[in-house]
């Protein structure tokens, strides 16, 4: 995917939301990108074809810096995502889902250490759980500590494929160098663009929550079958440690992620037997069967 040519706003941030029928969320999700301390940005909302009146709510905020996209057909994951990026022109670029939201303080932080730290490709950040009405559930935080984190130990944490929430902001040179989402790993698109960008910068990291991730029951993640998680994280995994340009400092971890993987997805399908899915639980054993051979050794 190629950016189109558009003049580079210098320390300019473009946040990007791909938008479809989430009328009941928009909003509060564009508003709190509005009301951030940093002013310097773009908004760029590409609705995929929305039926619920997403659209009009989004015509209806008034700031010169939102820029709405309609597509005239249903381009679905990732397509849309990557369609919003294809129209950014800032120097620092991120993508909101729908229905999340950012902290007032967040853009400012970030930008102030993409600033600060030229050797840093991108910026992550803890994140509150939220529900339908805003309330917090829970406090996720991938790193123990606010700080820069090697591309070693960011790739390893990226690698348990556990996603990082809804607040990166990248430069947009590492997007261009990298790529930005692949059309073919669906839903998974977010870790697959995560696995390759800390294959190759080190990342900056908030312990402290700057955004929030909505639970609800209309989640992408919650629409997507356990047992095609479960494909593409083997998937995605073994693409990455495929690639020839990956450090040689990466490649030998490759037994060590996917096992790790497999743990993941085995204590998964024990709690989906819980829950009394058994289908599910039988297609991940299935699954997990193929691989049990190289990563179901005991530790010693």
């Amino acid at each position: 995917m190629e950016f189109l040519k558009s003049k580079l706003k210098r320390s300019c941030v473009s946040i990007c939301i791909p938008a479809f029928n989430c009328a009941q969320y928009i909003e509060r999700t564009i508003r709190s990108v509005l009301n951030s301390t940093y002013s310097k940005l773009e908004l760029i909302i590409s609705d995929d074809g929305s039926t619920d009146g997403t659209i009009d709510i989004v015509k209806g905020i008034k700031d010169k810096r939102i820029r709405v996209i309609e597509n005239s057909y249903h381009l679905g994951v990732p397509n849309n995502w990557n369609r919003t990026l294809r129209y950014a022109s800032g120097e620092f670029i991120g993508l909101l889902n729908h229905d999340d939201i950012y902290g007032q303080f967040w853009l400012t932080f970030a930008v102030n250490v993409l600033k600060k730290h030229p050797n840093i490709g991108w910026v992550a950040t803890a994140f509150y759980i939220i529900n339908e009405n805003d309330e917090a559930i829970s406090f996720v935080s991938r790193f123990p500590e606010t700080r820069q984190y090697s591309i070693k130990e960011a790739f390893l944490c990226v690698a348990k494929l556990n996603g990082l929430g809804p607040g990166y902001i990248v430069r947009r040179q590492v997007l261009e160098n990298i790529g930005c989402y692949d059309k073919d790993a669906g839903p998974s698109a977010d870790n697959d663009l995560f696995l390759r960008i800390s294959s190759k910068y080190p990342l900056y990291y908030s312990n402290k929550p700057h955004t929030c991730w909505r639970k609800h029951k209309n989640n992408l993640t919650h629409k997507w079958r356990p047992v095609d998680q479960a494909v593409y994280g083997f998937k995605k995994l073994n693409k990455i440690f495929s690639y020839s340009n990956l450090p040689l400092e990466l490649k030998k971890y490759k037994d060590y992620c996917l096992k790790n993987f497999y743990s993941k997805v085995k204590v998964h399908a024990e709690e989906l037997k819980k829950k009394g899915d058994i289908e599910s639980y039988h297609r991940l054993n299935q699954i997990l069967r193929l691989n049990e051979n190289r990563f179901a050794k005991r530790d010693t």
